[in-house]
């Protein structure tokens, strides 16, 4: 978990710029993801056709501003350890994912480039459309506060937990 953080703050700079730019282009990077290992990209490191895409049943996406809102951090990690199995995902596929962000509008386009999901939960400090389940791409997209954001508004948990419940019910669990 360490190296996490360090490659957080240290290589990616989360606390100073928030997405990076791709040298070879000179403009920002729509999206980056990342797992609890690090960079998240798909088996075959470069996607050739549709059928490389990874599918999920479920993916968690955590909107980072902050390097200290990451879900893979001690305190956010078990929070939304008690999230999940609050939801009894068993048997599913589920991804776990950090992002940055520059356009949340391009979020659906840029992850469908590495992954589909039948369900995505958006996690964030600042959501839209809270607790909405909305279509984009091929699955369902619902935001929420994140666990990073709970643990600083205990008050919020309720609102989170009955949008859980909506992705519950929509993954039949």
């Amino acid at each position: 978990m360490k190296d996490y953080i360090q490659y957080l703050e240290e290589v990616l700079g989360l606390q100073k710029v928030m997405i990076a730019k791709d040298p070879s282009t000179s403009s920002a990077v729509k999206a980056q993801f990342f797992t609890e290992q690090g960079s998240f990209a798909p088996a075959g490191a470069t996607l050739q056709t549709p059928t490389d895409i990874q599918h999920y049943e479920l993916i968690f996406l955590n909107i980072l501003t902050q390097a200290k809102e990451s879900i893979f951090l001690p305190e956010t990690k078990e929070l939304f350890g008690k999230m999940k199995a609050a939801m009894k995902l068993v048997n599913l596929q589920v991804l776990e994912l950090d992002c940055t962000v520059e356009d949340r509008s391009q979020l659906p386009s840029e992850l469908a480039k590495i992954c589909e999901s039948k369900v995505v939960v958006v996690f964030s400090s600042f959501p839209k459309d809270i607790g909405e389940l909305i279509f984009k791409g091929p699955g369902k997209w619902i935001e929420t506060y994140s666990p990073a954001y709970l643990i600083e508004d205990a008050g919020a948990k309720k609102v989170v937990w009955n949008d859980l419940q909506k992705v519950m019910k929509e993954l039949n669990v």
